[in-house]
């Protein structure tokens, strides 16, 4: 087989696919396709679509189709999980600190200020009409901000996922950032294996507590543990509940969603974090081939794993049981 890796989209990722006798175009083509959602959708690129969208003050835009496509399944995944999901947290993302600039919040957070943020942060002030001519993107409020981060890794990996499979490429691992998607087997004609970490912190080793063996299918991992920072004794997490407009104080700690695209499990698997233990297991529920596997802490504090049924002859369990690092 191929492969290549390197850095992308502010992460990493890494490509394994048939062997390919031109595997130097299929790079340079990979690389096309990684500047095209750049100039779509990054917060970075002050030249983006994204950036232009934040900026204008004009009620419409057009649009290109990888904008829409992302748009279009955020809008779904927020109405599914009842707002959990929430693209236009730009406001609120940026006051917490985990925005550009990691600019921290202050020392005093008044209601009134959290209040006043989450008004900018309505998802329901955006549009999309769909023309002749292309997208109209409508926005019908000035002040409102995107931020695509929560599920543009995961298309990007669909975007290379379709590239691979008009080029008849059947069997690939494509990984961005974490989110994965899959066809056919690996080099030992067997599903992919691929690893699902233990939440620890993030100056401790790497250790997987699972391993799961997909093939036709995507992973994503959302958790608590990785990107967080610590002031006056209380822990904040990236991940903010657009209902409180705080980072989420609960006890779920990983979510690893399954689904038939990246894009998919990428923008549920964030939900998931949001919404809770038990919110979660309700919403897995009424989707249509997903599947979860969740790492949340006892009221001792120990680690416990809760999975779809549909996954436990798939996913070997290397850990039953640890004890929590704080």
């Amino acid at each position: 087989m191929s492969a290549f890796n390197g850095y992308v989209q502010g992460t990493t990722f890494h490509i394994t696919y048939d062997f390919c006798e031109d595997a130097e175009r299929v790079q340079k083509d990979i690389d096309s396709l990684f500047r095209v959602i750049d100039e779509s959708m990054s917060l970075y690129d002050s030249t983006s679509l994204l950036s232009k969208v934040n900026r204008m003050t004009d009620t419409a835009i057009m649009v290109d189709e990888h904008f829409y496509n992302v748009f279009t399944l955020s809008k779904k995944i927020n109405r599914e999980s009842e707002g959990a999901f929430n693209p236009a947290l730009y406001p609120l993302i940026q006051y917490w600190g985990f925005g550009a600039g990691n600019i921290p919040f202050p020392e005093q957070t008044p209601i009134r200020t959290i209040d006043s943020l989450k008004a900018l942060c309505d998802f329901s002030g955006f549009s999309m009409e769909v023309r002749n001519d292309g997208y109209l993107l409508i926005k019908r409020k000035p002040y409102l901000r995107l931020d695509f981060n929560a599920i543009a890794q995961g298309y990007t990996v669909d975007v290379i996922a379709d590239y691979f499979q008009l080029s008849g490429i059947e069997n690939y691992m494509i990984e961005v950032g974490g989110e994965v998607r899959t066809a056919g087997v690996n080099h030992e004609n067997k599903p992919w294996r691929i690893g699902i970490d233990k939440p620890v912190a993030p100056d401790q080793p790497r250790e997987l507590i699972a391993i799961a063996n997909l093939s036709n299918r995507s992973l994503a991992t959302s958790g608590s543990y990785r990107k967080f920072y610590m002031k006056n004794g209380t822990k904040y997490s990236h991940t903010i509940d657009p209902g409180t407009g705080y980072p989420v104080q609960h006890n779920l700690i990983s979510v690893s969603f399954f689904a038939p695209t990246a894009a998919e499990a990428d923008g549920y698997a964030t939900a998931c974090m949001v919404m809770g233990m038990e919110k979660a297991k309700a919403m897995i529920k009424e989707i249509v081939n997903a599947d979860i596997y969740l790492i949340y802490a006892d009221y001792k504090g120990n680690l416990q794993m809760y999975m779809s049924d549909n996954l436990r002859d798939s996913l070997e369990m290397l850990k039953k049981e640890s004890t929590l690092s704080q």
